[in-house]
């Protein structure tokens, strides 16, 4: 048989094509409702067993109370993305959270849904921070024209942690201060840029 990969390679992938690589052998005429069972048990139970990073709440807080804008860009789905949200508090600290279904049709992908974010809350590039860990969203920043700091905590950690970290597509090429190691490096990151007043 066709072995499946890594679970930790197939994180904060959208769901079809989570499942595509989680079960290769899976007939793409099942996919569908392979997704909707999928689906209604992380809408019901499954997004319960999420856990936010060590200091991850904290630096939202702490952000949100300088003042710093934040918005979600996230490859889950809407539904869950506002359950977990809400269940850690962290909801009354954002100003936004785009998802791939949050239109109809749903966006192509987190670029897409970056650039109306940055349309939609009137921000720009110069002002705009993209936190992430994984090419993806490298590549949402680059489509903002914005700056990228890569998280290697979390399992942005167990992306680069095959090899050197600073091979990883999405670290390359990063001054040393975008490369972070943990959530309290964003707010260091963030409050040292201008004086606490950046988009993030």
């Amino acid at each position: 048989g066709v072995e499946p990969p890594a679970r930790d390679t197939l994180l904060g992938r959208p769901l079809a094509g989570l499942l595509r690589e989680a079960l290769p052998g899976l007939e793409p005429a099942a996919l569908p409702a392979v997704a909707a069972a999928f689906a209604q048990h992380y809408d019901a139970q499954g997004w319960r067993l999420s856990r936010p990073y060590p200091g991850v709440i904290a630096a939202l807080q702490q952000l949100a109370a300088a003042g710093v804008r934040q918005i979600v860009v996230t490859n889950k789905r809407r539904h869950p993305a506002l359950a977990i949200l809400a269940a850690f508090g962290v909801a009354p600290c954002l100003e936004a959270l785009y998802t791939l279904d949050s239109v109809q049709p749903p966006y192509r992908d987190k670029a897409a849904m970056a650039r109306a974010a940055c349309a939609a809350c009137a921000v720009r590039g110069a002002r705009l921070l993209v936190v992430g860990d994984s090419v993806d969203d490298r590549q949402m920043a680059d489509a903002c024209d914005a700056s990228f700091a890569a998280a290697t905590y979390g399992y942005g950690h167990a992306v680069t942690a095959a090899g050197d970290r600073r091979t990883a597509p999405h670290v390359a090429t990063l001054p040393a201060d975008l490369v972070l190691d943990s959530p309290a490096g964003i707010v260091a990151l963030v409050m040292a840029a201008d004086g606490c007043g950046s988009d993030a």
